[in-house]
């Protein structure tokens, strides 16, 4: 009996073994959204103090199909309608368009002229990926050393740089964040999470100003913390002297990049880099551009939503305040923590007097 069971059992064996080999070949057919034939480009880098914050977990937003054939419209699409979306959300403004929407930031620009790409590429938002790209693209290795050779101000006159931004014949991008990963992400890198600790050479700077603002004691080589709560009141305290003077890593992107001013083809999301980087590559024919790259990738523990709850109402107004327009223009929801936050005051108003 067991024996006329036994070519059924490997039979068996066999079809689950085919199965599950042409599930392999599927899913490694589909891992790169877009590819050359014969491509094969896995090279590791090495990581940098410039940190991307690209936290695992973070929403990503899927390509509305996975059928090859129709991938490629459907990045297309959607580059134009965030370019659509924002122009429409620029119009809106017309007319009473607030100063800081008209800043532009030269240190932020980044320059290939081998492919005559322009990049105004923001701190905590895939930065340091672009960099590798950029730097690999002047035919470095990938690694840091070399960052500064890619600044668009190092590499030419302002007057030139001012040309190249507002040319026809430049390929411009900019890189943007929902405000709040982004927010949550510059706590984490530069401030150890609220973790105590000696701050390093690296971070210094950013604790010693902090804490000014915040009115607490510095002494160098001691132990210290900052809280979540402290941090975004020393960011809204920071806004108070100057949108100009913000530390890149959470100044708005709407003081860094002339957004509703300058016409940029590609605005490139963290949450679909991948994507995004797919069709750049293939558009521009960049050869030196692996879609895969992702620097600095952090475990996520927590979900950015879970560090706003329980902080003060008029904090929250503030954040909402400070990057509103990022929200607006590149098209993220407000959460309702910060949506919500000018009915609660009026309601604690309320409070007061009845």
């Amino acid at each position: 009996m067991l024996c006329r069971r036994l070519p059924l059992f490997f039979s068996c064996i066999c079809l689950l073994a085919v199965l599950m080999a042409r599930e392999a070949i599927f899913l490694l057919g589909n891992k790169h959204v877009i590819s050359k034939k014969g491509e094969s480009n896995n090279q590791v880098f090495p990581s940098t103090d410039d940190y991307d914050g690209a936290d695992e977990g973070q929403t990503v937003v899927p390509l509305y199909s996975h059928n090859p054939s129709t991938v490629h419209g459907e990045l297309v699409t959607r580059f134009s309608d965030r370019s659509k979306y924002l122009r429409a959300k620029c119009a809106e403004f017309r007319g009473h368009l607030p100063h800081r929407l008209r800043v532009w930031l030269p240190q932020a620009m980044y320059y290939s002229q081998k492919y005559n790409i322009l990049g105004c590429l923001i701190a905590k938002a895939g930065v340091t990926t672009w960099k590798v790209h950029l730097n690999r693209m002047m035919g470095h290795s990938g690694n840091m050393e070399s960052a500064d050779d890619i600044k668009a101000i190092n590499m030419m006159s302002l007057s030139k740089l001012i040309r190249l931004v507002t040319t026809d014949d430049v390929t411009r991008v900019i890189n943007v964040r929902n405000p709040i990963d982004r927010l949550v992400s510059a706590y984490k890198d530069k401030f150890y999470n609220g973790q105590p600790r000696i701050p390093s050479e690296r971070v210094q700077k950013f604790f010693q100003k902090a804490l000014k603002l915040l009115g607490r004691p510095w002494q160098r080589g001691t132990v210290t913390s900052i809280s979540f709560r402290e941090f975004l009141q020393y960011v809204i305290k920071e806004s108070k002297y100057g949108l100009e003077g913000m530390n890149c890593h959470w100044r708005p992107v709407h003081t860094v990049c002339q957004p509703c001013t300058t016409k940029y083809k590609y605005i490139v999301k963290l949450e679909t880099i991948e994507e995004d980087l797919a069709l750049i590559k293939e558009e521009l024919a960049i050869s030196e551009m692996n879609v895969t790259l992702k620097m600095n990738v952090n475990n996520k523990s927590r979900t950015s939503d879970d560090y706003f709850k329980g902080l003060p109402v008029d904090l929250l107004a503030g954040v909402r305040r400070l990057y509103e327009y990022d929200f607006t223009l590149f098209d993220y929801v407000i959460p309702d923590y910060l949506e919500n936050t000018h009915l609660k005051k009026k309601h604690l108003h309320n409070r007061i007097y009845f």
